[in-house]
């Protein structure tokens, strides 16, 4: 535990630890202890929480070591919400400290936890309140938060973060209330912001769905791809077969770079997508709708879809195979500029020659060299004029892909909006808006 942190020298005869031995020597206190530099100059650390008392020349300094400890302890405490633990941690300190002053300000400190351990206090806040008192603002806080569903639904997104500011003061573990702020602050594109809520909701309700696909969507768009494909893994276990978080892991299995598709994570996430995704589109089929990428069509829809991509695909092959002969002919051409460009240095290098007084004389170049200078001139332009229609291929390229009705994949991944908010006693469940059946 941390002691105050000024450097205060004293004498002592002896320290105390808590393991019952004992050093003898001048003392030297530290941010986070104390060195003992014993008779023989030998210098040992010994941190704060090993540290039972000090017999020291100074009285005040051998009662530092205690109140210090003891201040610590508050500090933890605060921070801390199972009264079992700080119960336990004041029963330690107290068989620990031979300073009985010390002692009994901890005594009291204990008894004010005994007290509200035996209430059956809990922790909302700051504040230690009764589990009726918790249950009125857990209700409390779910009643105000709602609204906030219409409201973010109809773009009022000011009013909404008003009653969901309110929602959480009244109960700070609010999920409800987190989850909505959330999916307000994404669609008002506060991506940093809104994953800040999530996190906090997941806090609240681990294993909720929805919230695992949120914070998956915004890692995604945050390029920490490997880190989606773990909160698509948690989602998919929490929710098997649900179709909004099944189509947002084939968007993103599309988009996936190559540098992460043999990442553990990612691996596991195929897997169990290959096995949810399979069962879904079984049951999908059953009500005549089936998977095209990311998305589902009927079965007419899937047939018009298939010839449609047979086509484009064609049509694709055909227009790579043209951009490919081209490229081709720019390499030739490259090749006949350096060919010539060497032999028109070699013509001028032997048309090159140093007299007797040392000077350089550069004699005509045969025509040759000026002809091949032409014929790299206009090699230049033919290449310039196939590169032109190489960039009208791309293009076509691109309108050609543009040309299946029902594109497989937006890359674009969705969030589960307001319908997704948790029900605080439920945090696995989904709301029936967002259930495995295909739409």
């Amino acid at each position: 535990m941390a002691l105050l942190l000024a450097a205060v020298t004293v004498h002592a005869d002896v320290i105390n630890l808590t393991d019952g031995t004992k050093l003898e020597g001048k003392i030297h206190k530290t941010s986070d202890g104390w060195t003992v530099t014993q008779k023989d100059g030998t210098v040992q650390t010994v941190s704060a929480d090993k540290v039972a008392s000090i017999e020291a020349s100074h009285g005040a300094e051998a009662v530092s070591v205690s109140e210090d400890r003891l201040a610590s302890l508050r500090r933890v405490a605060e921070h801390l919400s199972d009264i079992h633990d700080i119960v336990s941690r004041y029963q330690n300190f107290i068989e620990q400290t031979g300073d009985q002053t010390v002692v009994a300000d901890a005594t009291k400190d204990l008894h004010l936890w005994q007290d509200r351990l035996d209430r059956g206090l809990v922790k909302l806040g700051d504040a230690w309140i009764t589990p009726y008192e918790r249950q009125r603002r857990r209700e409390l806080a779910q009643s105000e938060a709602m609204p906030a569903k219409d409201l973010i639904a109809n773009y009022r997104y000011a009013e909404a973060d008003k009653i969901l500011r309110q929602a959480l003061q009244d109960d700070p573990q609010c999920a409800i209330a987190a989850y909505l702020q959330g999916v307000a602050l994404y669609k008002q594109d506060q991506v940093a912001q809104s994953r800040k809520a999530f996190e906090a909701a997941n806090q609240f309700v681990p294993s909720h769905a929805p919230i695992l696909n949120n914070l998956a969507v915004i890692a995604w768009r945050q390029k920490s791809f490997v880190a989606a494909m773990n909160f698509y893994d948690q989602a998919m276990t929490a929710a098997p077969q649900t179709k909004e978080i099944l189509d947002n892991v084939a968007e993103a299995l599309n988009a996936l770079p190559d540098e992460t598709k043999n990442a553990p994570v990612v691996l596991k996430a195929v897997a169990i997508f290959a096995d949810q995704d399979a069962l879904l589109q079984q049951a999908a089929s059953r009500q005549g709708m089936y998977r095209w990428g990311a998305t589902w069509v009927t079965a007419k829809q899937l047939q018009l879809l298939k010839a449609a991509e047979l086509k484009v695909k064609w049509e694709l092959d055909n227009l790579q195979q043209q951009y490919d002969a081209l490229q081709q002919k720019i390499g030739q051409i490259d090749s006949q500029i350096a060919a010539n460009q060497r032999e028109m240095d070699r013509l001028q290098t032997s048309s090159t020659y140093m007299d007797q007084m040392g000077n350089i004389i550069q004699m005509p170049v045969p025509d040759i060299y000026y002809q091949m200078r032409r014929d790299n001139e206009k090699l230049a332009d033919d290449k310039k004029a196939i590169q032109s229609q190489q960039d009208d291929l791309k293009n076509r390229i691109k309108q050609v892909q543009q040309e299946i009705p029902t594109p497989k994949f937006t890359g674009m991944q969705q969030i589960i909006g307001v319908d997704g908010a948790p029900l605080r006693d439920l945090p696995g469940t989904l709301p029936t808006t967002t259930n495995s059946q295909a739409n």
